[in-house]
This record gives structure tokens, sequence and C-alpha cells, in this order.
């Protein structure tokens, strides 16, 4: 018989330990063989679903090796030459190694051929494996580009992009030893679109310009839109200098039609800068420097014209730089002086005016001509700060010969077109008026004629504005421009002064002063008074007197005087037999 064993309370205890352990066990059992079962169904779903997927699915191990690849995703292995069970390029099995060790899904892109596509790298949990989920991005990528890369407005390729193809030209030029050509077309006088049309024309004309620019030009070349009213051309591989000057007249005939837009012909003209690859340079930058030269080269002098860069224009451009910088220090040093022309009234035979004209005393070239410091003052804008300072000045002075008892008398001032379109020029003019104290009857205005016709309405409407406080405005070198008579009676002007090429015909032309003699006439019909420049003989003056010519102004009264003997010229001022004539 075998002895019964008995249970101590201990030995209850430790089976009630087991018990719990077993049925602990058990249960973390029946959780790992639900998560396999919940995995495999989560794989053998994802098996089933990419190869419906138009997208690539990859099934690759820790180690990145390829498991499993849905049809899509079979171009990825062409592209990268592998096959089922190889492994991936050494990339993105760094990839997959770094997403398991992180668990988390990681995205990575891909260029594939011609396709951009995001790949997720998705851990699985508890298995060997990482799958890989591609998603295409190429509209995206495709947007993407087009914002960054082209014109919103014109469609064409912008800056960034020209520079870029510019670059990539210039590789192959190299290699091939091919010429390549750079022309920057730059519209002439496009911000008076704008003013008188609306910016919307002026939208409406840079696309037309930009699509008749595409028409002239091969596909393998680019025509982008640099910026504002500039645009590129990048000729590649042109035979010859001729084959360039082709392209180039080319470009400039394709804007001579005019533009239909909102029912009115717009013409537009431009000027183009030209620079030839290797033999102006060599570098994007200089290149386009170079192009950038020839273009306000030809502006300067030309406008509607091709000009080659020359070498010659380097020393042009550093020695206009070296001008700039000067002009900067100068107008801080006090450097610039105003000398004054006074101006004769014929019939009362007294000085009822003075041009104020700017002199620059350069501490190493001493007074440089104003031909050649005004036109960079104009392009660098320094013009500006400069002609605020020559009214102020000039209102200033004349404020303290009244006060001497030396007037009252018209000072005139010469204003440029980055004064006129570019600022506040009311604003200004009122300002100095009131800071000077001088009567705004004193100060008198001075526009060529071909400024004021640029953009007709809207200095119409700017000396308007002038007017009715007071302050006269005439037309500087009438009979040199394209005034037209219609806009002529509608500018409130006082004062029309005849160019000194037509006084100096007065006596030496088989009509002798036919055109000063019908800007008279056209003048005073008008209510216009009339002063006629460069005078400088006797017989010259009888024949203006003749005319009933208001002013006269010239050598033959008096030179441009500094300040001082201006202002002694005014004491000392008598009637004379030399200016005298017979009433």
């Amino acid at each position: 018989m075998i002895p019964q064993r008995r249970f101590t309370p201990r030995s209850a205890e430790d089976m009630t330990e087991k018990l719990e352990k077993l049925i602990a066990a058990n249960e973390a059992l029946k959780n790992e063989i639900a998560q396999r079962i919940a995995a495999q169904e989560r794989s053998d779903s994802i098996a089933l679903i990419s190869e419906e997927n138009p997208n690539p699915v990859l099934r690759v191990t820790i180690q990145g090796h390829v498991l499993y690849a849905n049809g899509p995703a079979k171009m990825l292995l062409e592209f990268w030459n592998i096959d089922i069970g190889d492994p991936l390029p050494d990339e993105w099995c760094r990839a997959v190694v770094e997403a398991e060790k992180k668990q988390t899904a990681t995205e990575r892109e891909l260029l594939c051929h011609d396709s951009f596509f995001v790949l997720t790298l998705q851990p699985v949990v508890d298995a060997d494996y990482v799958n890989l989920y591609g998603r295409d991005i190429t509209k995206r990528k495709e947007t993407e580009e087009q914002i960054v890369n082209f014109d919103d407005l014109t469609g064409l390729p912008n800056r960034a992009l020209f520079q870029d193809r510019l670059k990539q030209v210039l590789g192959h030029a190299r290699r091939t030893g091919k010429l390549v050509a750079v022309h920057l077309i730059d519209l002439d006088h496009f911000k008076d679109i704008n003013d008188t049309m609306g910016h919307d024309a002026g939208d409406a004309l840079l696309k037309g310009i930009g699509e008749r620019l595409l028409g002239c030009v091969r596909t393998s070349d680019t025509v982008a839109r640099i910026g504002g009213d500039e645009f590129g051309v990048i000729q590649v591989e042109p035979n010859n200098a001729d084959s360039i000057a082709i392209l180039a007249q080319k470009l400039l005939k394709s804007l001579e039609q005019p533009f239909k837009i909102d029912g009115h012909d717009v013409h537009s003209n431009a000027s183009i800068g030209i620079t030839i690859f290797p033999d102006d340079a060599e570098k994007p930058e200089e290149i386009l420097r170079n192009a950038d030269m020839a273009l306000y080269h030809g502006k300067g002098e030309n406008r509607g014209t091709y000009n080659f860069f020359v070498t010659k224009m380097n020393d042009e451009v550093q020695r206009r730089r070296a001008i700039e910088d000067d002009m900067r220090a100068g107008l801080e040093r006090g450097e610039f002086v105003l000398h004054y022309q006074p101006k004769l009234h014929i019939r009362s035979n007294r000085i009822t005016g003075m041009e104020a004209l700017i002199r620059w005393n350069h501490p190493q070239q001493g007074f440089m001509s104003p031909a050649e410091f005004i036109p960079v003052a104009e392009r660098s804008k320094l013009i500006v700060p400069i002609g605020e300072w020559v009214l102020r000045e000039a209102c200033a002075r004349n404020k303290a010969w009244t006060d001497a008892g030396l007037g009252p008398i018209k000072v005139a001032v010469n204003l440029s077109a980055v004064q006129i379109h570019e600022t506040d020029l009311t604003a200004t003019v009122r300002g100095v008026l009131e800071e000077t104290g001088l009567d705004a009857s004193q100060l008198e205005l001075e526009i060529t004629e071909s400024l004021a016709m640029r953009n007709a309405e809207a200095t119409i409407e700017l000396f308007t504005e002038l007017s009715e406080f007071g302050v006269s405005v005439s037309i500087d070198d009438f009979g040199t421009g394209y005034s037209s008579l219609s806009y002529l009676k509608d500018f409130p002007i006082q004062r029309i002064k005849i160019d000194k090429a037509f006084i100096d015909d007065i006596g030496s032309d088989e009509n002798p002063g036919a055109i000063a003699r019908a800007v008279t006439t056209i003048g005073h019909s008008f209510g216009m008074e009339i002063t006629a420049e460069g005078v400088e003989t006797e017989d010259q003056l009888t024949f203006l007197h003749s005319l009933d010519c208001d002013e006269i102004q010239g050598y033959y009264f008096s030179r441009p005087l500094p300040e001082d003997q201006l202002g002694e010229f005014l004491k000392n001022f008598e009637e004379t037999e030399a200016i005298r004539l017979s009433r």
C-alpha cells in the first residue's frame, strides 16, 4: 500500500504559483499566435492589394534584398538593373537598415528616368522585411519646377532657368568647340504703355512679345523673360557673326508690327545687346555682363537697333562706374555748383529769367562736361538726388537775389525723365518752394520736347498739377522732336524754347529762319511765349526781333555765370547800344 502524501500549506502555495505561470505562458502563446496570424493576414492583404496597386510596391529583407515586387515596381528594378533576390543599390540598402533600426516609416525621393517617385520605407512589426510603397509625384514636381523656373505671365523660362541653361549650353560648347550667342532684349519706353493704358495692357504686350520672339528661334535655342521688360535669347551653335546678326534683325523685325490690345494698335520697339562665346568671354556671368553692356551702349546711342559687345566697352563701363562713384562722393562733398545764364526779354530790354545749369568741379579733372556725367547720373538714378539739389539750390539762390532787390525774375531748372516718371515730382517741387520761401511764379521747369511727347497724357497731367500752384513750365529744344499739335495745345505750358540748331540757320539757310518763324507763330497762336536759345550774333537778334520773339538766351547776351558773377551782372546791368534795338 502506497502511503498517501500529505499536502502541507507550503506545497499548496507552490502549486498555485505554478498554475499562474502556466496560465500566463498560455496567454502569451495565444497572443503571439494571434499576432502572427494578424501579421500574415496583413502580409497576404498587402500582397493581394499590391498587384492591383498602380504604384510600385516592394518587399525587401532588412539587409536590402528584394523579396517581392508588384508589376509597377518592375520599372524600378529595371532602373536599378536588379531582379528579385538581388540587393537594392547601396544607398537604398542603408535606408532600409536605418528604417528598420528606428522602426519608423521614412520617405525618400527617386528620379527614375523621367518620373519622380516618393518611396516610403515601412518596417513591419516582428518581421524580417521592410515594405516599400512608391508614389508617383511627377506632376507635382513639374508644377514646382514651373513655379520655380518659369515666368508666370509669359510661360517662358525665368532668369534662374535661363542662367542654368546657359551653363549647360556653354559646357557643351566647350567640348564641341561651337559658338554660342546671347541676345539681351530690352523694350524701349515700355513704362509708357503701363502709364497710359494700364498694367493689364502692359502684361498683354509682354505675352505677345514673348510669343513673337519664340517664333523667331529654333527649338534648340532658349527664349526667356529675364525680368520686367527684358528678354534673353540663347542662340546655340550659330555659324558665324552674320548668322547671329540675322537672328537679331529677325527678332527686331518681329516686333515692328503693332500688337492689338483692347482694340488699340500698340507699337513696341526694342534694343538688343549681343555677346559671343568664346570670343568675348567664357564664364556665364561675364557673358551676361557683356551682353548687358552692349545693350545699354546701344540704347544710349541709338535705340531700336542691335549692338555687338566690343572690348572697348569694358573701358567705358569702368569709366562710367568711376564717374558714378565720384558723383556719389562729390554730392556729399559739395563739389557740384550752379552757373546761371541770363535771358533777355527783347521788347522790354530787361532780364526776366535765367537758366540754372549744373557744373561739377571734379577734384582731379576740374570742371567736367555735363554731357559726360549727366547720362551716367540718369542711368544710375543719381539724377534724383542731384536734380533735387539743383532745384533747392536754384530756388534758394533766386530767393536771396529777390530779397536783395534784384528781381523778381524766373529761374529755370531742367528736368530728366527719371525725375518725371519715377518720383513724386509735384510733392518735391512743393516741398522745395515751402522750404526756400521762393514764390512759385519765380520757378520755371524745363522738359525736352521728346521727353514730353514720350508719354504725353501723363506729362499733361503732371504739368497741370504743377501749374495749379503757380509754377511755369516750358518745352526745351522745340523742333527737334515729334510734337503733335493736338497734344501741344493741351499742354499747360507757358513757354517754348527754339533749339539752337534752328537759330544757327538764320543767315545761312536758303530759307533763313523758316523753322524759327513757324515755331514762333505756332507758339503765339497757343498763347505761349517764345525763347530762342543759342543766340550768338546781332543778325540773329535782329531777325528774332522781327518775328516778335519774346526772349533770347545765348553768348551774344551772356555766357553762363557763377552765382557771385551773376549777382554782380544783375546789379550792373544797363541797357547798351549793343542790345538796344530801335522800336
